[in-house]
């Protein structure tokens, strides 16, 4: 006999409002559970998950596990949260649920593992196998032996078994030396100055070099800048969109080692090194861009103001006219999502054409990244068809290859 009596109405006044489970429903309405259960699908109404369902029935006392059966199970016989739930046919939570109902105190987990391992002792041969010789972690060493890792730790330290250093960790993949190039040294100093974290190892051996980024431009020139000096080790994305990549060197990379918004005075020393330090420095913060009333661009922008000044004072000595940086965003504006500026913005901006184009050509030998390089091709042609425009419409035989604006 068909139930049509039964509505999507009243299932979900039973099933959601009065919270009954669809073995009460049926008892309810003198019907079988599965007629239940096929009204359900036919009106879209969407079953409990498991852990609410159990909840829902704790609340109203459907399940019920008598104190003393738990108290035996667990305190007397020792046996574990998932051994109960598996003995008596309920979930790990129910039990852990009943067991806070009726003040059951939990393990630690050092006493959970000394149960685990109550008349098993690893013997120090099979360690000192598994951790010397086979170069296994004490993690790896606690799945093989089925056990847990703190277990292993202890009887490493009871049998006096020294564990290995931090460095053993990051040594897998040989280092090299740095070449001593100092433009390579000077491009590199400008690009961690910009985007870069450099830190030394606890063993104050080797240096670990990184940052974060949402660009595969970014991601490709880390590689191609360290890939030759270590392995380069790149996360997958994170949920912000963001990877995070990193290199271990070793200590000729001392020169990473510096103070933020700090430049070493070996660097103005030399033209070229100048160049090469504000390449790197370019790659990591610069823009090169066309606006929309189609005048190039050059600009960096960061919080490094005594950079940015240094930056400017360079290019001056070398010929590149130029303003003085500005505070584009004062300290203590908040953005629209909320973020407030702990610091002064400052930017340096070039779009005198003469001085840009200078720049330009001075830069392209030495810039890196990828975008950066299609930008600047970009922006000079943007130059040469702007002078073009300017030479035709002049009169007379002009030889001037480059207008000032």
């Amino acid at each position: 006999m068909r139930r049509n009596d039964i509505t999507k109405k009243i299932l979900n006044i039973l099933y959601n409002e009065k919270l009954l489970s669809k073995k009460e429903i049926a008892f309810r309405l003198y019907c079988n559970i599965t007629t239940i259960h096929k009204k359900m699908i036919k009106f879209g109404i969407i079953p409990r998950k498991q852990r609410d369902a159990v909840k829902i029935a704790m609340k109203k006392k459907i399940i019920h596990i008598p104190d003393k059966t738990l108290r035996k199970l667990y305190l007397k016989n020792k046996l574990s949260i998932k051994d109960i739930a598996k003995k008596l046919q309920y979930s790990k939570e129910t039990i852990k649920r009943e067991m806070i109902r009726e003040k059951i105190p939990f393990r630690t987990l050092l006493e959970s593992i000394k149960l685990r391992n109550s008349g098993v002792r690893i013997k120090k041969s099979v360690l000192t196998t598994l951790y010397y010789k086979n170069k296994l972690t004490q993690k790896q060493i606690a799945k093989k032996l089925n056990t847990h890792h703190i277990y292993v730790s202890k009887l490493m330290k009871d049998y006096g078994l020294k564990t290995r250093s931090a460095d053993f960790y990051h040594t897998k993949y040989k280092k090299h030396n740095f070449s001593n190039d100092l433009n390579e040294k000077a491009y590199l100093v400008g690009f961690k100055l910009g985007d870069l974290y450099a830190k030394l190892l606890p063993s104050k051996k080797l240096i670990s070099v990184g940052t974060t980024s949402t660009k595969i431009e970014q991601i490709h020139l880390f590689k191609k800048l360290f890939k030759k000096y270590g392995n380069v080790w790149i996360s997958k994305v994170r949920n912000d969109g963001n990877r995070v990549f990193t290199v271990i060197l070793n200590r000729s990379f001392n020169f990473l080692l510096l103070k933020k918004d700090f430049v070493p005075k070996w660097i103005s020393k030399n033209k070229k090194q100048f160049l090469s330090f504000l390449a790197g420095y370019t790659d990591a913060e610069g823009a090169i861009s066309i606006a929309k009333n189609n005048v190039a661009s050059f600009t960096l922008a960061s919080y490094d103001k005594n950079i940015l000044w240094y930056i400017y004072k360079g290019l001056l000595k070398i010929g590149i006219v130029c303003k003085p940086p500005k505070i584009r965003v004062k300290k203590g504006h908040r953005k629209n999502d909320g973020i407030i500026y702990r610091q002064n913005y400052w930017y340096i901006y070039i779009s005198k054409k003469a001085s840009l184009l200078k720049l330009l050509i001075l830069l392209k030998p030495l810039l890196k990244h990828s975008k950066r390089l299609r930008d600047l091709k970009k922006a000079e042609k943007n130059i040469t068809k702007r002078n073009n425009k300017i030479y035709i419409t002049l009169p007379g035989k002009i030889s001037l290859k480059y207008l000032e604006v």
